[in-house]
């Protein structure tokens, strides 16, 4: 796990504690926590078994030197059981990278896709995502380093995956997010634990573990199920909803469902509270089930 990196007590057991980011809040917040009515199924989801560093990743596996071009242009190569010491973008269909550390980033774009299975993607300090692009696979992988953990352009599924352990320099104002995406499509996330975690600074920091913003495009057609958000009293809200009021474009077809959001030490998991920019009243809006670690229901305004 590299240095700065907080995870959950273990993978499964959360705890509501962290140490994690400092950040005021985005310009563009809008929404807080609230006593609105949350109507879903009897029961709350599980509140164990979430990813960590024990059932993401390689997991010790050893690795060989990956000797291939770091630009991937030839349909359905597989990277498996290597390590991989630069970026790689990817320009070509049905690439599937697994059982590997890529010290680096991995971007999917110009109408090319990848599957990231068991692996573990580290973008180290740079100032990108270590996962971005259109058409990502994540599934059971270990996501880290730099300003986000997955940067989604559009039709996105992550899975099982431990998102966390994003960078700043000392002194910078960076917003940083586990999931961000400021305008895409046909989205999924899925069982993960999402952890904006890092301690931030008087002017940047952790602006959401999901930061969905409509900046360059609307958001629709989200289904993020199942997830377990990490709790920060210095990060802004735990997740952005897609309809911030001043941004251009508004969500539709947001669907947020049996989701743990802990607590952390003020209560609210977040700074302010678990979410803002969530509009009920949109398209295909649902936010059901949603819950905090003791099974009470997670309620907005």
């Amino acid at each position: 796990m590299p240095p700065g990196v907080n995870a959950p007590a273990s993978p499964g057991s959360p705890n509501g504690q962290g140490k994690l980011g400092s950040a005021g809040p985005s310009a563009a917040a809008s929404g807080k926590p609230g006593s609105g009515a949350t109507k879903g199924p009897s029961g709350p989801p599980s509140t164990s078994g979430f990813p960590g560093s024990s059932n993401t990743g390689t997991r010790g596996a050893k690795l060989a030197a990956y000797s291939g071009p770091c630009k991937i242009t030839k349909a359905g190569t597989v990277i498996d059981g290597k390590a991989v010491k630069c970026g790689l973008d990817i320009r070509a269909k049905n690439v599937v990278i697994k059982h590997s550390k890529v010290t680096g980033h991995v971007n999917s774009d110009d109408g090319g896709s990848v599957t990231i299975q068991d692996s573990e993607v580290d973008v180290g300090t740079g100032y990108e995502a270590s996962v971005s692009g259109t058409n990502l696979t994540v599934q059971r992988s270990n996501i880290h380093g730099g300003e986000a953990s997955v940067n989604c352009w559009g039709n996105c599924t992550v899975t099982d995956s431990w998102l966390h352990g994003q960078y700043m320099p000392a002194g910078e104002d960076w917003h940083l997010d586990a999931f961000l995406s400021n305008g895409a499509s046909n989205v999924v996330l899925r069982h993960n634990t999402l952890a904006c975690d890092h301690d931030g600074s008087r002017d940047g920091g952790c602006s959401a573990n999901v930061g969905i913003f409509g900046d360059f495009a609307k958001n629709s057609h989200y289904t993020v199920d199942h997830n377990l958000f990490v709790a920060s009293e210095g990060m802004s809200y735990c997740t952005y909803g897609g309809s911030t009021e001043s941004k251009p474009y508004l969500a539709d077809n947001m669907v947020f469902t049996n989701n743990v959001f802990q607590r952390g030490s003020n209560g609210k998991c977040g700074q302010y509270g678990p979410v803002a920019a969530f509009d009920p009243g949109r398209p295909g809006n649902k936010w059901e089930n949603n819950v905090w670690e003791n099974g009470q229901p997670v309620n907005f305004e």
